[in-house]
C-alpha cells in the first residue's frame, strides 16, 4: 500500500490559497450609485421590440391615419404610394373599411359590460367577498375603468399588447389605487418569454418623460441635498434655463414615431427609466409549525430561530410532549427569486431602488400580448391589412380608368366644317341645349359623332365585391355585427343566428383581453388589502348595494383569501330587465314585499319611494308608540309642546318658560 503524500498547511496556504463561499445576491451598488448592466438589459429589451413597435406603428395608420404610407420602389428611387400615384396625375382615394370593423368589436365589448366579483374561499365568510367586490368596483368608478378598458382594447387590437399599471398613491387630491394606460413605445418586457401566460418574465420597464422639478419631488425624499444631485445630473433640462425649440403638431402628429430609449423628444423634459426586475438571493425558508405559517427570512434571522426553538424544547418538554411532536420553527436555506426595481437616468445613475414593497410580490404591470405564438405577436388588425391595400387599390384604379376614357367626346370631320364656323363654334353649340349645327357632308360620307367609352367592364367591380367579402371572412366581423339591414325576407331567426356566430369568432379576443382585466384586477384588490385605512366609505352609485358593503373593514378582510373572475355587469340593460320581471313575478305571488323589492330591483324610481315607505311607517310606528303610552297625539302645525316636555320644563324655576307654557295651554 503505497504511502499518502504529506502536505505542507503553511506552503498550501500561501501559494493555493483557499477563496471563501461567495455570497449569493444579484443586487450589486446602491441609491445614487451608478448600474450600468440593468441600464443596458433594459436597453437591449427595448431594443429588440423595435419590429414590434414598428408594425404597431403600422397597423395603427392602417386603421386611423394614412392606407397609403407604405414605401415602395420606383425605378432607383424609394417613395410612398401616396407618392407615387400623385406622380402619376391621380389621386390616393382611402377607403377606411378596418376603422368600422375596430369599432364593431370595441361595441360590441362595450354592449356586454362585465365587472369584479370576489368570492371567499371559505363560504362562512361570503359576506369578506361581497365587500372586496363593492370597493373593486368602487375603483372602476374612481379610475373610469370602462372607458380606460375600451381604449386599451383598441390598443391590443391593433399593437397585440395590452398594458395597464396598478398603483396607490396621492392623486387628484386624495390616496388611492390608480390604474394607468401604458402606451406600448414606453414599455419594454424580456425578450426571452414563451410562456403565453408571461409566467416567465424576468424584465419589464416604462420609459418617463417629466419636467426637473417632477424628477426632485418624487426622488429626492425631502433631501435638500439629494434634490442638488438630481438638479446637476438633469442640468441640460432645467426649466428657467432650458431654450424651448420643440414644437409639436398637437393631436395630428405621431410623437413617437422617432422614439428614442436615452432621449425624450422635448428637450425640456428629464427622462426616467423605471425597471423591474428578477433578482436572487441567498435566504431562508420558514415554516412555523405551531402556527402553520410559511415565510422567508433573511440568513442573520437563523440565531433568532435557533434561540426561539430552544425556549420551546424547554416549555413542550415540561408540558410532557415527545421530541417528534414537538411544534418548532422549521427552516432551511434557498435561493430567493424576487422582484427588484430600479429608476434610473439615462447615464444608468440609480434615483430609487428596492424590493418591491407589494403584497402581490410582483412588479405593478398589468400585460397580455394577443396571439403570444413562439414568441412572437400577431395582432388582430395585421390580418387583413392586405385586403384593406387591394381595396384602395381597386377603387383608386378604377378612377384611373374613367380618367382616362372617353366621355361624350366629339368627332367633327374638318371637311364637314361650315363656312364661318370654327371647332369652338362648333362644341359650344354642341354643348347648348337645342342647339343646332348645319354642316354640309363630306365626299367620304361620315358624320360628326359622340364616343362614350363603357368603363364599367374593367372587371374592377367585381374584384372589389370579393374583396369587400374576403375583409368580412377573414375578420370574422360579418355584416350582422356591424348593424347593417338584412336583406329582404330575411328571417330575424336568421339574422339573430349571424350576429351569434359573428360574436363567437370573436371570443378568442375578449378571453385574452378578460385574462388581462382580471391580472389588472387582483392586483388592485392586493393594493387594497394592502394600504387602505382600517375603515373607508365607500360611495357606490348602486340601487342594490346593502348597507354593510357601503364601508370597507380592513381588519375584516387584510389577511382573507379571496378569489376574483370578471363575470357579466348587473348594469346592463337586458340584466336588469330579467331581473326586475323575476322580483315582479316573486312580488305578484306574495313572496316579498313592496321594500325587498325597491331593495334589489333596479328601478329608476326605487331610492325616492323606498325613503317615502320608511317614512310613513316611522310615523305609523311612533303614533302607534304614543297610542300605547297614553299620549295625545298633537295635529301637526300647532305648535303644542308635548307633555313629557313640558314635564321637563316645570321643573325649571324660570318665570318666563312657566308664561310660555300657560299661554300654550290656552291655545290649545
Amino acid at each position: 500500500m503505497s504511502e499518502a503524500k504529506k502536505v505542507n498547511l503553511k506552503i498550501a496556504a500561501k501559494y493555493f490559497p483557499q477563496k471563501g463561499r461567495e455570497k449569493i445576491d444579484t443586487v450589486s451598488g446602491g441609491t445614487f450609485k451608478k448600474n450600468d448592466h440593468v441600464l443596458t438589459d433594459a436597453y437591449t429589451a427595448w431594443a429588440a421590440l423595435d419590429k414590434f413597435r414598428n408594425n404597431a406603428r403600422r397597423n395603427k395608420k392602417y386603421t386611423f391615419e394614412d392606407q397609403w404610407g407604405d414605401h415602395i420602389r420606383v425605378g432607383c428611387k424609394t417613395v410612398t404610394e401616396r407618392q407615387h400615384i400623385l406622380n402619376q396625375g391621380g389621386v390616393p382615394l382611402q377607403n377606411n373599411r378596418m376603422r368600422s370593423i375596430m369599432r364593431s368589436v370595441v361595441g360590441v365589448f362595450q354592449s356586454t359590460q362585465t365587472e369584479p366579483v370576489c368570492v371567499s374561499r371559505d363560504r362562512d365568510e361570503q359576506g369578506k367577498g361581497e365587500m372586496m367586490s363593492a370597493t373593486l368596483q368602487y375603483v372602476y368608478q374612481l379610475n373610469k375603468l370602462w372607458g380606460l378598458d375600451s381604449v386599451n382594447l383598441q390598443y391590443f387590437l391593433f399593437s397585440g399588447i395590452g398594458i395597464f399599471k396598478s398603483v396607490y398613491g396621492w392623486r387628484n387630491g386624495k390616496m388611492d389605487v390608480w390604474n394607468d394606460l401604458v402606451n406600448y413605445n414606453d414599455f419594454f418586457v424580456d425578450p426571452d418569454m414563451k410562456d403565453p401566460r408571461h409566467s416567465d418574465c424576468h424584465l419589464v420597464g416604462q420609459l418617463h418623460d417629466k419636467s426637473i422639478h417632477q424628477v426632485m419631488a418624487q426622488f429626492a425624499g425631502g433631501s435638500p441635498q439629494k434634490a442638488g444631485w438630481i438638479r446637476d445630473i438633469y442640468g441640460r433640462c432645467r426649466d428657467e434655463e432650458a431654450t424651448v425649440t420643440y414644437v409639436a403638431d398637437t393631436l395630428h402628429q405621431d410623437i413617437n414615431e422617432s422614439k428614442n430609449f436615452f432621449m425624450p423628444a422635448n428637450p425640456a423634459q428629464c427622462r426616467v427609466i423605471e425597471i423591474w426586475k428578477k433578482e436572487y438571493k441567498e435566504r431562508l425558508l420558514v415554516h412555523d409549525t405551531l402556527t402553520g405559517e410559511f415565510y422567508k427570512e433573511e440568513l442573520s434571522a437563523k440565531a433568532g430561530f435557533d434561540t426561539e426553538n430552544n425556549i420551546r424544547i424547554q416549555q413542550q418538554t415540561a408540558q410532557g410532549i415527545a421530541p417528534g411532536d414537538m411544534r418548532l420553527i422549521d427552516y432551511k436555506w434557498f435561493i430567493d427569486e424576487y422582484w427588484y426595481f430600479y429608476y434610473m437616468t439615462p447615464q444608468g445613475d440609480v434615483l430609487k431602488e428596492g424590493e418591491t414593497p407589494y403584497w402581490h410580490e410582483s412588479h405593478p404591470f398589468s400585460f397580455k400580448i394577443y396571439p403570444f405564438i413562439d414568441g412572437q405577436a400577431f395582432p388582430f388588425i395585421g390580418d387583413f391589412i392586405d385586403q384593406q391595400r387591394y381595396i384602395n387599390r381597386l377603387i383608386t384604379l378604377q378612377d384611373f380608368v374613367m380618367l382616362a376614357s372617353a366621355k361624350g367626346v366629339l368627332l367633327f370631320p374638318e371637311d364637314s366644317l361650315p363656312t364661318g364656323y370654327t371647332m369652338d363654334d362648333i362644341a359650344d353649340s354642341w354643348a347648348v341645349y337645342n342647339g343646332v349645327i348645319a354642316y354640309k357632308p363630306a365626299a367620304h360620307g361620315k358624320i360628326p359623332q359622340q364616343v362614350i367609352a363603357n368603363s364599367s367592364q374593367t372587371g374592377a367591380y367585381d374584384m372589389l365585391s370579393i374583396q369587400l367579402k374576403l375583409l368580412e371572412d377573414i375578420s370574422g366581423v360579418q355584416g350582422a355585427l356591424q348593424g347593417k339591414a338584412p336583406a329582404a325576407g330575411t328571417p330575424a331567426s336568421l339574422y339573430l343566428q349571424q350576429t351569434q356566430n359573428s360574436t363567437t369568432s370573436l371570443t378568442e379576443i375578449y378571453e385574452a383581453f378578460r385574462e388581462l382585466r382580471e391580472e389588472r384586477d387582483m392586483k388592485n384588490m392586493k393594493l387594497i388589502q394592502q394600504f387602505y385605512p382600517d375603515r373607508k366609505y365607500i360611495n357606490l352609485n348602486r340601487n342594490n348595494a346593502s348597507p354593510e358593503s357601503i364601508v370597507y373593514d380592513a381588519k375584516l378582510v387584510r389577511d382573507a383569501e379571496i378569489d376574483l373572475n370578471i363575470t357579466e355587469s348587473t348594469s346592463t340593460p337586458a340584466y336588469r330587465m330579467v331581473m326586475n320581471d323575476f322580483l315582479m313575478q316573486m312580488f305578484q305571488l306574495g313572496q316579498i314585499d313592496i321594500e325587498q323589492l325597491l331593495e334589489n330591483g333596479a328601478f329608476p324610481f326605487a331610492d325616492k319611494l323606498l325613503q317615502s315607505i320608511k317614512a310613513k311607517r316611522m310615523e305609523a310606528e311612533q303614533a302607534q308608540e304614543n297610542m300605547m303610552l297614553g299620549r295625545a297625539v298633537q295635529p301637526a302645525g300647532q305648535g303644542v309642546v308635548p307633555q313629557d316636555i313640558q314635564q321637563q320644563i316645570a321643573r325649571n324655576t324660570n318665570p318666563l318658560i312657566q308664561n310660555m307654557l300657560n299661554n300654550n295651554k290656552k291655545v290649545a
